[in-house]
């Protein structure tokens, strides 16, 4: 089994908690960031789950979200970019519309 925290560190994420959530986060230029959860908005548990990402500016207003079936997906792009990159965040991005764009 996946020790997801550490493969979520591996990949440039931070952990953030918020009471009993952990929340994965990761800072882009622009002073925008994404944040990864299950599709509860909880901590990821499973690396075969959905996760939920959601792209945020400095103020906290939401801009985007794309979705995941597992980990592993969202792995492979993570992988394909360096971590924080604006390639990255372009990637994914555009990995998934199944959520409203806020732009």
């Amino acid at each position: 089994m996946l020790d997801l925290a550490k493969e979520f560190s591996l990949l440039g994420f931070l952990e953030e908690t918020e009471e009993d959530t952990v929340t994965y986060v990761m800072d882009f230029p622009d002073d925008v960031y994404v944040t990864v959860t299950d599709d509860n908005g909880r901590t990821p548990v499973r690396a075969k789950q959905n996760l939920v990402l959601a792209c945020y500016d400095s103020e906290g207003r939401y801009r985007w979200g794309s979705e995941f079936k597992t980990f592993m997906e969202l792995q492979k792009i993570c992988q394909a970019q360096p971590a924080g990159s604006p390639e990255l965040l372009q990637a994914l991005k555009d990995a998934s519309k199944t959520l409203k764009d806020g732009e």
